[in-house]
């Protein structure tokens, strides 16, 4: 996720600021991994170093398909090819499906500003095009403001869509979870049904997915996910969120996915005369990569539609090459930023592997990593120094300075969330180690500033005068 990124890699910049010095860092900065071990040496190796209690990997091979499974689900049975997962952003993926297929029947137009059939959106000059390839001028911060809500009570996509708010610009890229809520509501809004519905109906049912779902019912078997705290995977199981079905909580399986992407590579889950503009750049992102409709595509030697897709607590890759009919599907029940960019390559490096080359194990995100024990190592650090403070026979002037230091130091710490558009409770959810070190460090901070301010012994001098 971008912002929780973002976010994470200015605490820990402040973090490391502020101490001064980088602390040890956990492990997860993964070993190499040749790929002469092949596949299943690679998925065990990649699951070990990124501290992922249980993975499941999918390798399609035209008629062939391998899977690989590693590990337990966060109820400790071992990880099979049905064990449920959440899909995450994958589901974006879903949700293009059903609003193509509602471009294909002549329902809704690609150019149709939304508001033409949702009357009630904040969102004026907004087109379907632009929402399916992040244009719509929704900011991440904007869909962040309304997600993970856990309403699974009817209605609950009507009313996430009519709280959202829109500080970007209109035809400016910007990846958001806003976007895919409006089209979630837009599918409801034209068929009439529950999202979930329509996506059992035309999507998941038509193609086999049978233990993939959109609701809080179909999600019943999901063990508990893992987030990081430090270096230890702890469990984490808050609800299913129907609001946020359409860009993130979907429940299904390896199984279900690794049929799901058959499907694609066999033409049967976009309409043909969308698909090749489905799986065309239509913005941007980077060197010879943007964004279609609902999908990432890498251009270059080797074609690649792929999605990622996290949650608190899992993570999911499907990768499509279609003009190889090849695919990989990626499955973890744990999630941090600090191991993003190791879980991310890891349906490339398998595809590699897979066919007959070798790769290596990615490392983590290394300030990332560290953020966390750098914010803790300043509790005692600034402990000490308080104490340090309470002697120091120094300067009334020096003293002040310390104390403008130490207290700047604290509300930079304690404000920068919401500096960059998210609050103490996003990360809680999506950075709890690093949330509990910016509370404790910008608490022993502020605790410090104070002991500067005051000089030493005039409490004791103040006490002693009241008491004669």
């Amino acid at each position: 996720m971008d912002v929780s990124r973002a976010l994470a890699s200015a605490l820990a910049a402040v973090a490391v600021a502020v101490v001064g010095a980088a602390a040890p860092v956990s492990a997860g900065t993964a070993a190499a991994v040749e790929g002469g071990g092949g596949v299943e040496a690679y998925v065990d190796s990649w699951r070990e170093a990124n501290d992922v209690p249980g993975a499941a990997v999918a390798v399609v091979d035209g008629d062939e398909v391998r899977t690989y499974l590693s590990g337990e689900d966060g109820a400790g049975a071992p990880v099979s090819r049905t064990t449920p997962f959440l899909v995450g952003s994958v589901a974006k993926t879903f949700t293009s499906a059903l609003v193509l297929g509602l471009v294909d029947d002549g329902r809704i137009q690609l150019d149709d500003p939304v508001k033409q059939h949702l009357p009630w959106l904040d969102a004026p000059r907004v087109t379907v095009r632009q929402l399916l390839t992040h244009t719509a001028g929704y900011t991440a911060g904007d869909g962040l403001a309304v997600s993970e809500r856990f309403d699974n009570e009817p209605g609950a996509l009507r009313r996430a869509a009519g709280d959202l708010e829109h500080h970007g610009t209109p035809g400016e890229y910007a990846y958001n979870s806003a976007d895919y809520l409006v089209l979630g509501a837009l599918v409801e809004e034209m068929t009439g049904r529950s999202f979930a519905a329509v996506a059992e109906e035309s999507l998941f049912g038509p193609i086999g997915m049978t233990a993939t779902a959109a609701d809080a019912d179909g999600a019943r078997a999901l063990a508990p996910g893992h987030r990081h705290w430090w270096a230890w995977p702890r469990a984490y199981d808050p609800g299913f969120d129907e609001s946020g079905a359409p860009y993130g909580y979907v429940v299904s399986t390896l199984d279900d996915l690794t049929t799901y992407a058959r499907a694609h590579l066999a033409g049967q889950v976009l309409p043909r005369s969308l698909e090749e503009e489905a799986w065309s750049i239509q913005e941007v992102t980077g060197r010879a990569r943007g964004y279609g409709y609902g999908w990432s595509v890498d251009g270059g030697d080797r074609r690649r539609i792929h999605h990622t897709g996290a949650t608190p607590g899992y993570f999911t890759h499907v990768a499509l090459f279609p003009d190889e009919d090849r695919a990989v599907v990626a499955l973890a029940n744990a999630y941090a930023e600090k191991r993003a960019p190791s879980l991310t390559a890891a349906a490339a490096d398998i595809d590699q592997i897979a066919h007959g080359g070798s790769a290596t194990v990615k490392a983590g995100d290394p300030l990332l990593t560290s953020a966390p024990w750098v914010l803790i190592v300043l509790v005692p650090l600034g402990l000490a120094l308080v104490l340090v403070a309470r002697r120091a026979p120094v300067s009334s002037r020096l003293r002040w300075v310390c104390a403008a230091a130490a207290g700047s130091a604290a509300v930079a710490l304690a404000l920068l969330p919401s500096l960059l558009g998210a609050s103490l409770d996003f990360a809680i959810t999506w950075l709890p180690d690093l949330a509990v070190g910016v509370v404790a460090g910008s608490a022993t901070l502020l605790l410090l500033a104070a002991s500067w301010a005051v000089r030493p012994g005039a409490l004791t001098r103040r006490a002693a005068v009241r008491a004669r």
